[in-house]
């Protein structure tokens, strides 16, 4: 049987016989493609959970093709795979199945408008070394593929010079009219004129004179990191907000508010990135931290939190919440939380504020004890009202909330997925599954993507020594992305963060 290698086919033999094969990454690309041309669709699912856990920057454009070819839809893991390779351009464009490419899958691949590229010189770069891996056959896809290139966005010089020096491009059909052309390209990559910003977190790890105490490190820098979580700056945060924990921040008017800490429990800043200033903002009413922050109508809203009792003996939770006067520089009391939380998920949608699980209980250092709540509560600023529900039947905390569209998303915490819950009709739907634990991360949106980033897994667990603490720190950055429905990994973060905060903001 053309196709069909002798060890793939022992291999069904012995399904047919035995209802089980052994899947490897050795093995699994072959023996998807032998149990697709045979028609077995029981091995060929396996081989498709397998390679779904097994996308990543050196596979994912193998991957992409093999679930194209297939005789089946795969279309879950071809949107993975493709998701994977818009991330991870530059590393995907270095494998051997870059040139492998067929002209249909390339021209998808550099007109999707999520496609994380230097700058659309390199699109061009790459779309040139794919035709003269085999110029031939593939000169008379050229015009189809530039087509999907952005000439309007490139350096005139360098387009000028690589018209005089690339016999091969000057020699296309109607070349200079299409780099003339401002509409070149039908979807521009708007996507790629936005970075997010990464403020404060902590991490433990062992340290001390034994190499077995916990210890603490506070990050006091804030990151400014491009869509392909490479790092493009790093500042120091102000003074007053070093050695801080549980901020809050959000966006208003395309500046970054900043509220609360640890240390900091009634400051506010606000801070311009077309400046790169940090101004001090009127002082909050009730200091917290672990708290949330909503813009709503053009108002910044901040929630909710925690603020120490006795400290570090005893920390209670807080209902207030309040919202901030630009024209005074003042922060004004309105309606307080039904049920007091902190570390919950909170977002904004269809002009109201909603408010997602959290811990409700006093702490007093029991790291242990069950502290989560499954309440929904809906913040109505025209009535000045919360009302309170417990439709999401799943107690949650440490957990993000994220709206895209008119939809919210829920991430974080002990949850195993995403939670997609829809506000009209009150329901939430399972989606998918996280790739890295993500207890207290981070999570902005930009487009129809959230990043998720950072977390935590915090245990304790009985060894013949008795009770050991373990922590380990996540430096991992997963996108989700919301119309595909697929979780891929970006690059890491500079360090592994937990409790930080990330805002999405325009480049400059």
């Amino acid at each position: 049987m053309e196709g069909v290698s002798a060890e793939m086919l022992q291999l069904l033999v012995d399904h047919a016989y035995l209802s089980k094969v052994d899947i490897t990454e050795e093995n699994v690309h072959p023996l998807f493609e032998a149990a697709d041309m045979l028609q077995f669709n029981g091995v060929q699912g396996d081989c498709h959970d397998f390679l779904q856990g097994h996308v990543n920057e050196e596979t994912c454009l193998k991957i992409w093709m093999l679930a194209d070819r297939a005789s089946v839809s795969f279309t879950e893991l071809a949107e993975t795979a493709k998701s994977c390779a818009l991330k991870w351009f530059e590393e995907a464009c270095a494998t051997v199945e870059f040139l492998q490419l067929p002209v249909h899958l390339l021209k998808t691949y550099i007109s999707d408008e999520g496609l994380l590229a230097r700058n659309e010189e390199r699109i061009l770069e790459v779309v040139m070394l794919w035709a003269r891996h085999d110029l031939k056959e593939r000169q008379k896809h050229l015009k189809e593929l530039l087509k999907c290139v952005c000439f309007s966005r490139m350096d005139q010089d360098y387009l000028q010079n690589i018209l005089k020096t690339d016999r091969v491009l000057a020699k296309v059909r109607g070349i200079k009219q299409m780099t003339k052309s401002q509409s070149t390209h039908d979807r521009p990559r708007q996507i790629l004129q936005q970075d997010f910003l990464l403020l404060g977190g902590s991490r433990l790890f062992l340290g001390g004179e034994t190499g077995k105490e916990m210890r603490l490190h506070l990050n006091n820098y804030m990151y400014r990191l491009g869509l392909d979580s490479h790092c493009v700056d790093r500042s120091p945060l102000p003074e007053p907000l070093q050695d801080n924990r549980g901020i809050a921040a959000c966006v208003l008017d395309g500046d970054v508010i900043v509220t609360g800490g640890h240390e900091t429990l009634n400051q506010a800043w606000r801070y311009r990135p077309s400046l790169d200033s940090w101004t001090k903002l009127g002082c909050l009413r009730t200091g917290r931290f672990y708290h949330g922050m909503a813009v709503v109508q053009g108002q910044v809203y901040v929630v909710g939190g925690s603020r120490p009792v006795q400290y570090p003996d005893s920390i209670e939770r807080l209902p207030d919440v309040e919202v901030f006067n630009k024209r005074t520089n003042r922060w004004k009391k309105v309606a307080p939380l039904e049920l007091a939380v902190s570390s919950f998920g909170i977002a904004a949608c269809g002009g109201k504020i909603y408010v997602f699980g959290g811990s409700p209980y006093v702490y007093d250092g029991d790291d242990v004890r069950e502290n989560e709540t499954d309440a929904l509560q809906v913040y109505d600023p025209l009535q000045n009202e919360w009302t309170y529900d417990s439709v999401l039947s799943l107690k949650m905390t440490s957990i993000q909330a994220c709206t895209v569209g008119s939809k919210i998303y829920i991430v974080g915490g002990n949850l195993k997925c995403v939670l997609c819950f829809d506000p009209d009709i009150q329901i939430v739907t399972f989606m998918a599954d996280r790739l890295f634990p993500w207890d207290q991360c981070s999570a902005t949106v930009c487009g129809s993507e959230i990043y998720i980033t950072g977390g935590r897994v915090h245990q304790y667990l009985t060894t013949a020594n008795g009770t050991v603490r373990k922590v380990t720190n996540y430096g991992s950055v997963q996108c989700y992305n919301v119309d595909k429905d697929t979780m891929v990994l970006s690059k890491d973060l500079p360090e592994p963060l937990y409790g930080h905060c990330t805002v999405t903001i325009d480049k400059t």
